[in-house]
């Protein structure tokens, strides 16, 4: 029996990709504002950390598989 290799949604969906990519970039701009004291700077780099943890949460609730490839190690 061949396993069906698991494909993540980000790769055939489109609102799904658009929805994580603007996720992705939004941790971006986190890590790229951290500490500068600017409007878009969350704080210091545990609450980016943090951040970046509920982003996570979402895209694994979008794409389980993708989920799998960009998570923390």
């Amino acid at each position: 029996m061949t396993k069906k290799k698991l494909t993540p949604k980000y790769n055939d969906n489109k609102a799904i990709r658009e929805t994580i990519d603007k996720l992705l970039e939004k941790n971006a701009s986190n890590v790229a504002n951290s500490g500068t004291g600017g409007k878009l700077d969350i704080g210091n780099e545990e609450a980016v950390k943090e951040a970046w943890s509920r982003i996570q949460d979402k895209i694994k609730e979008l794409d389980p598989a993708f989920h799998h490839i960009i998570k923390e190690r």
